[in-house]
């Protein structure tokens, strides 16, 4: 089952808006990111990127430009 069978075109839509559901974030395992990266751009999100990622270790914040 894919996650939006059964959904009209206006419920998906507001379901993954980043204004009601927080949509713009998305998680995968580090070797998947590229094929992820792809499916968004080939779906109109052109400027889908990597932002952070997930490591071991003490919990910190870096933000670099």
């Amino acid at each position: 089952m894919r996650l939006f069978d059964g959904c009209a075109a206006w419920q998906q839509a507001l379901l993954t808006d980043p204004q009601t559901s927080g949509g713009l974030l998305v998680a995968c395992a580090p070797e998947d990111a590229e094929a992820v990266l792809a499916t968004f751009r080939t779906q109109g999100f052109e400027r889908a990127a990597v932002i952070g990622q997930l490591r071991e270790g003490v919990a910190e914040v870096a933000v670099r430009p």
